[in-house]
């Protein structure tokens, strides 16, 4: 989904929340396999240390850690070009903060479909 809805391409970023989930590891992988940087959110170390050893190039924890601020900093600045958002709720006026310019949109409609929304 994120590589067609999201038009996620090698070199590009990919954030996951949830990077320790089911969808979140095997998003981990795919991404990897296609090309692009990942950066994960999760709630503790251990999750951390998993999704690095599935491929992950950055784990957040966003209990210690702003992940917008921690996002802009794994891209020098840049932020994500895909945001693949189980989570939703809080974290979807977040999300934009963390995206790309002008990608915004990419993660809305990923954040959007997690909430059943089209």
């Amino acid at each position: 989904m994120w590589f067609e809805r999201g038009a996620l391409q090698a070199n590009e970023t990919l954030l996951i929340h949830g990077g320790s989930s089911g969808i979140g590891t095997m998003a981990i992988q795919l991404a990897k396999a296609f090309g692009a940087k990942v950066i994960v959110t999760v709630g503790s170390q251990d999750k951390a240390d998993a999704c690095v050893r599935l491929g992950a190039d950055a784990a957040i924890n966003y209990k210690t850690q702003d992940f917008v601020a921690e996002v802009k900093a794994a891209t020098s600045g840049a932020g994500a070009n895909v945001i693949l958002d189980m989570v939703g709720g809080d974290y979807i006026e977040r999300n934009y903060e963390a995206a790309a310019d002008g990608r915004a949109g990419r993660s809305d409609r990923l954040s959007r479909r997690a909430e059943g929304k089209r």
